[in-house]
């Protein structure tokens, strides 16, 4: 029975996970490369780690979501790191959005030193971790998974399991392939409907209820037209899961040709200063080409529906 746990990386999505652990009565250590991130922890309880290697010191389980393949390199691999402080019979899950290559070689270096490790990323973005209702995936030994369950149901309102490793990985490619394009396809509309002279409240009440609406679409949309882009989820940690994605679509090759349509324009917003706004600042690039700016002549009107309610604006790290 998990009774131990460290979490390591402590940002946007991690602090949301971590806190939830906590309050679901785990023991918990964390660690951040920013040490100011784990005070809120310590003053609940929590002990701090001063390195990765620290952190998974008589634990019976490690999780951790990170930025980018890279800091995986680091925090698993580099010194102090994870695996030069973990020890057999522990179990490692990674949350973090990666190419399902890091994971399968996490995997090697984990059996190596008799640990078991699970890939397990998330979809949803800052609301959604810290009020434990993300949609995990997760794919390694099912006997693993089980017994981590009950642990990851703490932080999601579903948990998908995808049998092998690098399964989950690569579904969480498939789904940000999937929120890239609605996220593209929502701008394109909007800078469009803007350019027609569409009253924009009525676009929106149509997207909510036709057959092509989604809660990512009306979330997004009602946000645009209140100029709101303040970040669930990063214009530029969206454009580097795009680079992700068509890593991943070449080795399989598998065409993606729409994306590299979204990839230019998240290079033209980010260029534009727009790197650390919300996703949905991906229309600020087709507004400057259009010349237009996408907002109402009259004030929003707010959307009585399921599907109107918050919503992430990007499917997770």
């Amino acid at each position: 029975m998990i009774k131990t746990i460290s979490y390591l990386g402590l940002g946007t999505m991690g602090s949301g996970m971590a806190a939830n652990v906590l309050k679901a009565g785990y023991e918990l250590t964390v660690w951040n490369r920013s040490t100011e991130k784990c005070e809120p922890f310590a003053r609940k309880g929590a002990r701090v780690a001063k390195t990765p290697a620290d952190a998974v010191r008589d634990v019976d389980l490690i999780m951790y979501s990170l930025s980018n393949d890279q800091a995986v390199e680091e925090v698993v691999f580099g010194a102090e790191g994870i695996l030069s402080g973990i020890k057999e019979g522990q179990i490692a899950i990674d949350m973090s959005t990666v190419l399902p290559a890091t994971s399968l070689r996490e995997l090697e270096a984990y059996g190596k030193r008799g640990v078991d490790f699970l890939d397990a990323p998330v979809f949803g973005s800052k609301n959604e971790s810290a009020n434990a209702k993300l949609w995990i995936v997760a794919a390694g030994n099912k006997a693993i998974f089980e017994k981590v369950k009950p642990v990851l149901e703490h932080l999601g309102q579903t948990v998908h399991y995808f049998g092998k490793n690098g399964n989950a990985t690569a579904m969480k490619l498939v789904g940000n392939l999937i929120v890239a394009l609605e996220m593209e396809a929502l701008a394109e509309g909007l800078v469009l409907a803007q350019k027609a002279g569409l009253d924009l409240n009525t676009v929106m009440e149509v997207v909510n209820v036709a057959d092509f609406r989604s809660p990512l679409l009306v979330s997004n949309g009602q946000n645009i037209l209140k100029r709101d882009f303040s970040t669930s989820f990063a214009l530029n940690l969206m454009l580097k899961d795009a680079g992700l994605i068509e890593k991943f679509g070449e080795s399989l090759r598998s065409p993606i040709p729409a994306l590299r349509v979204v990839e230019k324009n998240l290079v033209s917003a980010v260029a534009l200063g727009f790197g650390k706004e919300n996703a949905s600042a991906l229309i600020k690039a087709l507004e400057k080409e259009a010349s237009v700016e996408v907002k109402p002549r009259t004030a929003s009107k707010p959307i009585s529906s399921a599907v109107s309610q918050k919503q992430p604006a990007i499917a997770g790290r």
